[in-house]
């Protein structure tokens, strides 16, 4: 966790697009991770990461996960299936 953490904040130093939103969502997904003992890419629960990421709106939880991985700081691989849940690698280096 400590190297995702470094490279995530490291790489937001730099970056001027980084929000608390974005860095709200980051945290949770690093925790997530660990509870799914650090294996990537881990399943995640868009109500639960809303929820601890005190993110209200459906709208904006999925334009921050989508700029997260357009700015490459995870790997999000949604699936379009309800029985099945979206899963995210966190990436080495932004």
């Amino acid at each position: 966790m400590k190297e995702a953490l470094e490279n995530f904040m490291s790489g937001i130093d730099k970056d001027p697009r980084i929000s608390l939103s974005h860095i709200g969502v980051f945290s949770v997904l690093l925790h997530a991770r660990e509870e799914y003992g650090g294996i990537e890419p881990f399943p995640i629960k868009r109500k639960k990461l809303m929820k601890a990421a005190k993110i209200s709106s459906t709208a904006t939880y999925f334009k921050i996960i989508r700029q997260l991985h357009e700015y490459g700081y995870i790997c999000y691989l949604p699936t379009f299936n309800r029985m099945s849940q979206s899963r995210v690698a966190l990436a080495k280096e932004p």
